[in-house]
């Protein structure tokens, strides 16, 4: 019995995973990448490739029109030819041996039936499976997931840098701390994005070619004079790939495992950003300016919720809770081979979808949003007590005895105006240059380097 039944024909109304579902129109290319017909084309590709590859070391090499022909199978894979395979999958149960039954159809065709036998020689399914995933995420990081991170920490710069001579009033656990700018705050993001990115473009993609448990006992047997180890590391060097020399039947997974945190890690600074903006929204810091016709709540109509921050907050927490499973698990397999990997490597795609998602909508919502520098404003005008920081720093540097405790008599638990502050000032005895500095300290000018970040964030 197969281990799966073909679906009846059915939309997107009708799909179990909303990311199939609600949202495929956002992130539908990912299914050029990771679907079944996107699995079925790279093992073809892979397979063709191999067998180009292995004819050449045989001495046996095909002829440049043979090659052409071959290479056009998995250049104009089709639907239909998807079709095919997944008919033989659920004949035979086994979806990467029906790939080779479709080629050996595919080259009956082209009147290429001699070198049927070499179609697969020496494999098996993780060299396949690994290899031609290992393409697929290689090339989604490099078309779709690095430019749409690349759109966004650009997003967030931009926003930065237009703000970066705002100031508000930071928060540490949840009360005013010091001044800082709106803009330092946001660049802090963009940075946090920038390092990941970087780490994630400079990863390798890697796969392995070795046979049934690693040792290419079918080649070197049949084989003995060639080198199938350095066949098999030119051969991925090839498809752009890294090679493990040492395996069992499974890859160990180690290129992949670091993929998956490095995802996730980008995932955690997205969620932590929408986290920090639905937060300002709260305070009122920040306002949503909402497309024309767009309904905020079912019954209160002055609301404008931050539904795309909220989006993206979710969808990263759903796919590093998937990510986290195949990073814990990839990496083990029992002895020489089982299949738990290969199940959990089913549900990449949708975890990536998701983490694409997050960072489309939280890049499209950063688009509504507005400044209120009122509310902003109001709080710096009324809230002193967020430069007794500077004032015991300074009265540090003075023969000032308790200075820490005497701001601490003056400010905890109270809101400090402008003038407790400065009748503080006025009656401490101070010399008249420090007296002088802390008559023009203010929460509009105690702010650091907050408004001096351009050159971190080059």
């Amino acid at each position: 019995m197969s281990e799966f039944k073909t679906p009846i024909s059915f939309n997107h109304f009708l799909s179990v995973s909303s990311i199939d579902g609600r949202f495929r129109g956002n992130i539908e290319e990912v299914s050029k990448y990771f679907s079944e017909y996107a699995t079925y084309k790279n093992r073809v590709l892979v397979e063709i490739e191999y067998l180009i590859a292995f004819l050449s070391s045989i001495k046996k090499p095909l002829s440049f029109k043979n090659q052409k022909i071959l290479r056009n199978i998995y250049k104009n894979f089709s639907l239909e030819d998807c079709s095919i395979i997944w008919k033989k999958d659920e004949e035979i149960n086994h979806d990467t041996k029906s790939v080779e039954y479709f080629l050996i159809q595919k080259l009956n065709e082209k009147k290429l039936s001699g070198i049927i036998n070499y179609i697969h020689i020496g494999l098996t399914t993780n060299d396949i499976d690994s290899t031609g995933l290992a393409i697929s995420i290689r090339d989604f990081c490099k078309n779709l997931y690095i430019p749409s991170i690349k759109f966004l920490a650009q997003r967030i710069k931009i926003i930065s840098l237009e703000q970066k001579d705002l100031i508000m009033l930071s928060r540490t656990h949840g009360q005013f701390a010091v001044p800082t700018t709106v803009g330092k705050e946001l660049a802090n993001f963009y940075k946090r994005l920038k390092v990941q990115l970087d780490k994630l473009e400079g990863l390798r993609f890697g796969a392995g070619i070795t046979g049934s448990v690693g040792n290419h006992n079918a080649l070197v047997y049949a084989y003995p004079e060639i080198n199938w180890t350095k066949f098999s590391d030119a051969f991925l060097r090839k498809l752009n790939l890294d090679s493990y020399t040492m395996k069992t039947q499974v890859e160990p997974y180690d290129y992949k495992v670091e993929f998956l945190q490095a995802i996730k890690r980008i995932n955690l600074v997205i969620s932590a950003l929408d986290e920090d903006i639905w937060r300002y929204l709260a305070a009122g810091y920040l306002i949503l300016r909402d497309s024309k016709g767009h309904v905020g709540s079912s019954t209160m109509p002055q609301k404008v919720n931050p539904i795309g921050f909220e989006l993206s907050e979710s969808y990263t927490l759903l796919s590093n809770g998937i990510l986290d499973v195949l990073e814990k698990k990839l990496p083990i397999n029992r002895w020489q081979r089982d299949l738990t990997d290969k199940y959990l490597l089913r549900d990449l795609g949708q975890a990536l979808a998701m983490s694409l998602l997050s960072c489309r909508s939280t890049e499209d919502a950063l688009k509504q949003i507005g400044f209120n520098s009122g509310v902003i404003n109001k709080d710096l005008d009324e809230h002193w007590e967020t430069v007794s920081e500077g004032v015991q720093t300074l009265l540090r540097t003075t023969n000032f005895k308790q200075p820490y405790e005497k701001l601490r008599e003056l400010t905890r638990g109270k809101t400090v105006t402008k003038e407790i502050y400065n009748k503080f000032i006025d009656e401490i005895e101070v010399p008249k240059t420090i007296k002088e500095k802390l008559k023009k300290l203010s929460p509009r000018t105690y702010i650091g380097y907050s408004n001096k970040f351009e050159k971190l964030i080059k």
